[in-house]
């Protein structure tokens, strides 16, 4: 389905800040085609044998040989991608931020086509999907600062952590599903948050130097990381300081729909 373009979609919501940045020079008042972002690909987007990515608009033509989508990129470093789909621009935003675990995420996902087949879907490819389309990484020094949040401390991770957020724990969203909602965000927003723990001295580089330290961190253990879901845990996204006004008010996290406490196995 086509969807409307928003050109001031990136002063829409502070979840977009990293894209404000990256985006910049862009005034974009319609949709980009895809030779516009293949232009915003650095020569590190690549897929497994090496070849530079492509973002190709995805027609019935295009898909009239059968090809999964993963297949695609993983042979062809050809990835599909629908005229004036949000879902599909914050995708190609991925790529850039990330390229070597989208990379590796292309190259589980082949993997396990190729041993399990197509249509059944393994612990592994569930999990990749859900880093894929809803993932936040969570850069960390403290581990008090995971468990609160593993735990399902909310008041504790934001409200009496708040003033870490920014200087020694921060989060980066990987899931372009997430942009799509922040489009349009809602009580019950909710990512899948997966942690890497990082020196103090992260916090002090370049914000997009942080990415390229995550994007190595992340590929290089995403293998061991995926094997089930068992790494990502529920983040309500609304709810991380700096990525939502409301926030501001502690009272916002007393809504227990939102903020659930963790469930006491039986």
């Amino acid at each position: 389905m086509m969807q409307p373009w928003q050109p001031d979609f990136l002063e829409s919501n502070p979840l977009f800040s990293d894209l404000k940045s990256l985006l910049a020079n862009k005034a974009w008042t319609n949709w980009p085609d895809c030779n516009e972002l293949n232009q915003l690909m650095d020569a590190d987007v690549i897929n497994q044998q090496g070849h530079q990515l492509t973002l190709v608009e995805q027609t019935d033509k295009l898909l009239s040989d059968g090809l999964y989508y993963e297949e695609r990129i993983y042979l062809h470093a050809q990835v599909p991608t629908r005229p004036c789909s949000w879902h599909d621009f914050f995708n190609a935003m991925i790529y850039i931020l990330f390229p070597k675990v989208k990379q590796e995420i292309n190259r589980l996902h082949y993997q396990d086509i190729v041993s399990s087949g197509k249509i059944k879907r393994t612990k592994c490819r569930n999990a990749l999907t859900l880093l894929d389309e809803c993932g936040v990484v969570i850069a960390y020094c403290d581990d008090k600062q995971k468990e609160a949040l593993t735990e399902q401390f909310w008041h504790q991770a934001f409200v009496a952590n708040r003033s870490q957020w920014g200087d020694n724990i921060a989060g980066f969203i990987i899931g372009h599903a997430n942009y799509e909602k922040a489009l349009a965000p809602y009580i019950g927003f909710t990512a899948k948050a997966l942690f890497v723990k990082v020196e103090p001295e992260f916090f002090s580089r370049d914000k997009f130097d942080q990415y390229r330290q995550l994007d190595t961190m992340v590929a290089q253990e995403l293998e061991t990381l995926m094997v089930d879901n068992r790494h990502l845990y529920p983040l309500p996204i609304l709810g991380v300081p700096h990525w939502w006004p409301d926030n501001i008010n502690p009272n916002f996290y007393d809504n227990v729909d939102y903020f659930r406490p963790k469930r006491i196995a039986k």
